[in-house]
């Protein structure tokens, strides 16, 4: 029990001298003069298979309602392991070919995200057959899935970056201890395969960015309603440019050359399993139209150039399944 005790406390540790950074950093960016903006921005979303099938929507319908109807043409595709190689040995694309077919016929980007942790729960995407086999078979598996996927797509233009892994250092999801130094390990790999730039991720006020020192470009989450240990917290105290100027300053510390909003809070946060099992009225007290708004112009103001926003298949299941369409409406103006 001890070996446990003191992991928790390190943990604790590291996320509090986060948490009291990022206060420090949130009140000095009120005071901050001479930032630059960008008014170029690009907006796009991550999509998700496996999260528009939770809410029972058929996926490619989901995705090209969004490129015909909203407009998107920037996309975060995880190329989920458990989903390609679902037998040890076999590797089936199919289902990712047809989204990055529909993305490429009407000419829009994707950055690939790739790994064994990757966006949406339960966040580690492993196929159960190399969960149960050794660390060290589980690497090999993983580094050849890599390989293969990286292999097939590198010569396809609608890709523009390849993120590595989702929050590799932040501990979230129901995940395996990943080998340290391992994400090294994948980011040669990569690296050696192809030349286009490598991103990977981190929570954007829980963390030193520090996973940034392996990458060239870092994605950061922005969430303004979440519901933790002691209730529902709301960051009305952090300012819209807080994220750039921490990006400034890790930048400069770490070595990455840009940084981007890869998960802007865009759908309501829920304690329970799913949204799909959360009563309406329980998921408008953490996001209602309002806090969307609200969200959107938070982004507008931040000074990033780049955001992906995060629950476009929710706004589509609450346009198609509950009569709501003013969520997916909100959005359009952005693309």
């Amino acid at each position: 029990m001890k070996p446990k005790l003191t992991k928790l406390k390190k943990n604790l540790l590291i996320a509090g001298l986060a948490f009291a950074i990022f206060v420090v950093l949130a009140a000095g960016s009120f005071s901050a003069l001479n930032l630059t903006f960008n008014s170029q921005q690009t907006f796009g979303v991550t999509f998700s298979k496996p999260y528009a099938e939770e809410f029972k929507l058929e996926p490619n319908e989901v995705l090209t309602a969004t490129l015909d109807d909203l407009g998107v043409r920037r996309f975060r595709i995880p190329a989920y392991w458990s989903l390609i190689e679902t037998k040890q040995g076999i590797l089936d694309w199919s289902w990712l070919d047809s989204e990055l077919d529909i993305i490429a016929k009407r000419d829009g980007k994707v950055v690939l995200a790739i790994g064994q942790k990757l966006p949406r729960w339960p966040e580690c995407w492993i196929p159960d057959w190399a969960i149960k086999t050794s660390e060290a078979d589980r690497e090999k598996a993983a580094s050849a899935y890599l390989e293969q996927t990286i292999n097939r797509y590198k010569n396809n233009s609608t890709i523009i970056s390849w993120q590595i892994e989702n929050e590799p250092g932040f501990t979230f999801g129901v995940c395996p201890q990943m080998r340290k130094g391992f994400f090294d390990d994948e980011v040669k790999l990569v690296r050696s395969l192809d030349d286009r730039p490598i991103a990977t991720t981190d929570s954007g006020e829980l963390a030193f960015w520090s996973i940034g020192n392996k990458v060239d470009q870092l994605g950061v989450s922005v969430y303004r309603v979440v519901i933790g240990p002691l209730g529902t917290l709301r960051y009305w105290f952090v300012p819209p440019q807080f994220y750039l100027r921490k990006g400034q300053a890790m930048s400069a510390l770490w070595g990455f050359k840009k940084i981007y909003i890869s998960e802007l809070q865009m759908e309501p946060w829920t304690k329970r399993s799913t949204l799909l099992e959360t009563p309406l009225d329980e998921q408008m007290q953490t996001f209602d139209l309002k806090q969307m708004n609200d969200n959107i112009d938070f982004a507008k103001n931040s000074g990033i150039s780049t955001i992906d926003l995060w629950g476009v298949e929710w706004w589509y299941w609450m346009k198609t399944v509950n009569n709501r369409p003013e969520f997916w409406d909100a959005t359009k103006t952005l693309f």
